[in-house]
């Protein structure tokens, strides 16, 4: 199944798509639902991010080549680090970069979005607390890790974490193809059957020390060619196979 949230006069509204059109979700996003009275066309509809979290968490260094590429320790545990609910970005809406900083990068990457609270569970069972996943953009102000030594500023700054298109549903995150493409041109094109920790191992890991709750999102980690510089004006798009394309312009906030 395939869920969006809309924008419907201001209001924001959870969606089941059928083919190209739109149609109300009755019931409890979280729990059971049905497919309700018509909406409209799909293509007339003004998407927002598909997901309400309280939390964003990312995962960094989880491809083999990407380890390499950056030449760093491949980590023995998932690499971990927060963005703020204020880093969402809308499909079609801007991703920022900020004047604090000279480097700005994207990295495509497949994102989950949980569906109830996951609390020291197991890797086995992990996908169970899934509602759905979507492509996500992981921005970052390059430079500022290396004057930083940290990620808070680098990672979690102003709308630096664009999520969309919609949220797909009984979606297998074992083997799927995840590309990144700057102005048209193809940067990235990764397999998340490369990634060193998979996507139940990441939210397994996380549920150790801390729930994560109906619409947080776990970023999964970029495939290799990420981590390529973007300017404003650039358009950026992520594509990950069985649910879309994620479209955002690059600005100076």
């Amino acid at each position: 199944m395939i869920l969006a949230r809309v924008d419907t006069g201001g209001t924001a509204q959870w969606t089941i798509v059928e083919g190209d059109q739109l149609h109300e979700l009755e019931g409890d996003l979280y729990g059971i639902f049905k497919t309700g009275k018509y909406i409209g066309p799909l293509a007339e509809a003004r998407l927002l991010a598909p997901a309400e979290p309280e939390t964003i968490i990312c995962c960094g260094l989880n491809y083999m080549d990407t380890v390499r590429q950056l030449n760093v320790e491949i980590p023995k545990e998932p690499a971990l680090f927060f963005k703020p609910v204020s880093a969402l970005v809308n499909p079609h809406e801007h991703a920022c970069t900020l004047p604090i900083a000279t480097d700005t990068r994207y990295e495509a990457e497949l994102c989950a979005v949980m569906k109830r609270e996951a609390w020291r569970i197991s890797v086995t069972e992990a996908l169970d607390y899934v509602l759905g996943f979507t492509c996500g953009n992981d921005m970052t102000l390059w430079d500022l890790i290396e004057i930083d030594g940290r990620l808070t500023r680098a990672k979690g700054y102003y709308q630096s974490a664009p999520l969309g298109p919609v949220l797909v549903t009984d979606f297998d995150p074992g083997s799927v193809r995840i590309q990144g493409r700057v102005n048209g041109e193809t940067k990235q094109d990764g397999n998340t059957r490369d990634q060193i920790f998979s996507t139940a191992r990441i939210i397994s890991h996380v549920s150790q020390f801390m729930p994560l709750r109906p619409g947080d999102v776990v970023f999964t980690g970029t495939p290799y060619g990420g981590h390529c510089p973007v300017k404003v004006g650039d358009l950026i798009e992520v594509e990950v196979d069985g649910i879309g394309v994620l479209s955002n312009r690059v600005v100076m906030a």
